[in-house]
C-alpha cells in the first residue's frame, strides 16, 4: 500500500525524517510503504532481523519486554506522529523488544538497509541524524529519571498531565489502552494504579468515569510532583 499526500505530511515531520533534504527524503519515501494491522497482531519479535523501522500514523503500538517467568513489561506505547525501531538498524541489527498493535493501527514501514546505506555515503547526514537522536536520547533520559525517582503517586499523576487531551474542558484523559499496559508502562502494579487514581478521587482532585479521567484540579497535581 502507497503513502497518500497526507501520510507523506505527518511522515515528513518526524524527528528522524525532519533532518533529511527534500531530495534525500524523496529518495527514503521511494524505500516506504503503509502497512495496516489488526489489534493484538505482532509486527516483530525480539532478535528478529532489523528489516524496517517504523513511523505511526493512527492506533497505538506496544513495545514490551517478556521476562523468563512469561512477565510482559511494557517498555513504550507508540502514538501517532512517532517512530520506533529506529535504532536496531544502528546497532545489532536485531530488534531488542517485541512490537504489536493494541488496536486497529495504520504505520510507515521505511527500509533499514536503504536507509543505513543512506547515511554511510553522507557524512553531512550522518551529522544531521546525530543531533536529532541526541535530542531524542536526552528525551528517553528525563523519562527514565521520572520513572526511577518519583514515587508511584507521582508517576500516575505525571501521566495524567501529559495525557490530557487537548482543548479539553475540563481537562480529561481517556485511557485508550487497557489499565494494566499503562501501570505496566509506569513501572507499577495493577493494584497500584488503582489504589492511586482512588486516592486522588477522594481527595477530588479527579473524576473516573469509566475510561475517561477528568482533572479536577491541574494545579494541585502539578504540586504534588
Amino acid at each position: 500500500m502507497q503513502l497518500g499526500p497526507a501520510d507523506t505530511q505527518h511522515l515528513k515531520h518526524g524527528y528522524l525524517l525532519a533532518a533529511l533534504s527534500p531530495p534525500e527524503f524523496e529518495e527514503v519515501l521511494a524505500h516506504a510503504k503503509v502497512r495496516k494491522l489488526t489489534p493484538g497482531e505482532r509486527l516483530f519479535d525480539q532478535n528478529d532481523p532489523c528489516t524496517h523501522f517504523f513511523f505511526v500514523l493512527s492506533g497505538i503500538v506496544k513495545l514490551c519486554r517478556v521476562a523468563p517467568s512469561g512477565e510482559e513489561k511494557v517498555m513504550d506505547l507508540i502514538r501517532p506522529g512517532n517512530f520506533f525501531a529506529e535504532a536496531a538498524m544502528f546497532m545489532s541489527g536485531r530488534y531488542p523488544i517485541n512490537a504489536s498493535a493494541l488496536d486497529a493501527t495504520r504505520l510507515v514501514a521505511l527500509d533499514a538497509r536503504h536507509f543505513v546505506r543512506l547515511v554511510l555515503g553522507n557524512a553531512d547526514l550522518s551529522l544531521r541524524l546525530l543531533a536529532k537522536m541526541s535530542q531524542r536520547m536526552h528525551a528517553l533520559i528525563n523519562e527514565i529519571d521520572n520513572l526511577t525517582l518519583h514515587s508511584g503517586a507521582q508517576r500516575v499523576i505525571g501521566y495524567l498531565l501529559d495525557q490530557v487531551q487537548d482543548g479539553s474542558s475540563p481537562p480529561s484523559v481517556r485511557f485508550q489502552v487497557p489499565k494494566h499496559v499503562v501501570a505496566s508502562r509506569l513501572g507499577l502494579q495493577p493494584e497500584t494504579l488503582s489504589r492511586v487514581l482512588t486516592r486522588l478521587r477522594l481527595q477530588q482532585l479527579i473524576d473516573v468515569r469509566d475510561e475517561l479521567i477528568v482533572l479536577n484540579d491541574v494545579e494541585a497535581l502539578q504540586r504534588l510532583m
